[in-house]
């Protein structure tokens, strides 16, 4: 028996600007595959004016075809209409929420007929609470991004620099802005004033970014030689990866205690100075505070030389618990390192060996693969008995 056709559930933004972007990106993905199919679920908007409506149905009549679909998902002209005095943010989140119903109907419908394999969602960027009602049935998502690479790195620094700081700060004091996607520095004035709005703008972006890096992909409406720094900033692995690659063999103590494992401050210093005295590269992860003023930390992410000042009040650990000394840690952290200790290439050897066999077993016939086997075939056993 063949099998089901694959398709792509697309839901663009109802701005006519991201519905032919959207719509030209369906026809770009059409054409490379044969097999594929997509559906384009269409919100319409309550002040949709009647220009706009009669070039979106000439667009929508244009491309439309076997493979690919348009569908006008039902209005609810009442909640709409309570939707027009919100603000831009809170308008397009509430909009966006109020249709999840009437995709996941529509879902559903597909679903049922059998006629095609539902393979993913792919949604516009303001359409990432969408990812939600794809994840009710079990379907990947992915985001297509209908502005600049640069934009995207911009929303990603924003996200990152907001999670120490109110980021519409910077609108009143910071004269520019330093963005890893960017070339230069950038004044803060002139970058897209609602992302750094305080009435709501800025957190709709930021929830935005959050999302976005929950998505199985992201495809950026741009090419690399339009924007190749941009571009190549977001290709390239994490800065602490890059800087791992650059380094020896075995030459790095990594430090990790978990997300929510921590020491008291007294501790902490006693790592820090075993860490700076052991002449060893390190890398070490440690959380960030709490909340501003808890916690005071300045440490070169990928130096030796470190300076800590952690106030008091800082309790991770049960109290009496008795202090691992710099000296024992820092002579741990040297016979650790030291090539010629058997004790210490023994301990190396054996987690070489065990990283291999972490390969083995996830391969047909390894026993980590037999086990997800066996699951899956539990999990086929329970839809036959339903």
């Amino acid at each position: 028996m063949e099998a089901a056709a694959a398709e792509l559930v697309f839901i663009p933004s109802p701005g006519m600007g991201h519905l032919v972007a959207t719509v030209e990106m369906a026809k770009q993905l059409i054409g490379r595959n044969h097999r594929l199919s997509i559906t384009v679920l269409i919100m319409k908007i309550p002040f949709d004016k009647s220009k706009v409506s009669s070039s979106t149905q000439s667009l929508l009549l244009t491309a439309a075809g076997d493979r690919l679909k348009f569908v006008y998902l039902p209005q609810d002209e009442a909640a709409l209409a309570e939707l027009r005095s919100e603000k831009p943010g809170s308008f397009m989140s509430e909009f966006v929420n109020m249709n999840k119903q009437h995709v996941r109907d529509h879902v559903t419908k597909m679903i049922s007929t059998g006629s095609s394999r539902v393979v993913g969602f792919v949604v516009d960027v303001f359409c990432t609470p969408m990812m939600d009602t794809a994840a009710e049935f079990g379907i990947p998502t992915y985001v297509f991004f209908t502005s600049s690479c640069a934009f995207l790195g911009l929303m990603f620094h924003l996200d990152t620099l907001s999670r120490g700081q109110d980021v519409t700060e910077l609108k009143d004091s910071d004269p520019e802005l330093e963005v890893p996607v960017f070339v230069n520095p950038v004044p803060v004035k002139v970058l897209p004033s609602v992302v750094l709005d305080k009435e709501g703008g800025s957190t709709y972006f930021l929830s935005i970014a959050k999302k976005l890096k929950e998505t199985k992909g992201i495809m950026v409406n741009t090419f690399e030689e339009l924007e190749s720094y941009a571009v190549k900033h977001l290709a390239e692995d994490d800065k602490i990866v890059r800087w791992l690659d650059d380094q020896p063999p075995s030459s790095v103590v990594f430090l990790c205690f978990g997300s929510m494992g921590g020491f008291e401050s007294d501790q902490v210093r006693e790592i820090a100075r075993a860490l700076e005295q052991s002449g060893h590269r390190f890398l070490w992860s440690i959380r960030q505070p709490p909340q501003k003023g808890e916690m005071e930390r300045k440490m070169p992410r990928l130096a030796v030389e470190i300076k800590l000042d952690y106030k008091n009040d800082l309790r991770f650990a049960s109290i009496n618990v008795k202090l691992v000394t710099a000296d024992e840690i820092k002579n741990a952290i040297s016979k650790l390192m030291e090539k010629d200790d058997q004790s210490s290439e023994g301990i190396k050897q054996k987690v070489k060996e065990m990283g291999e066999k972490c390969k083995i077993v996830v391969k047909e016939g390894g026993s980590s693969y037999n086990s997800v086997g066996r699951f899956i075939e539990d999990v086929m056993n329970n839809t036959h008995s339903c």
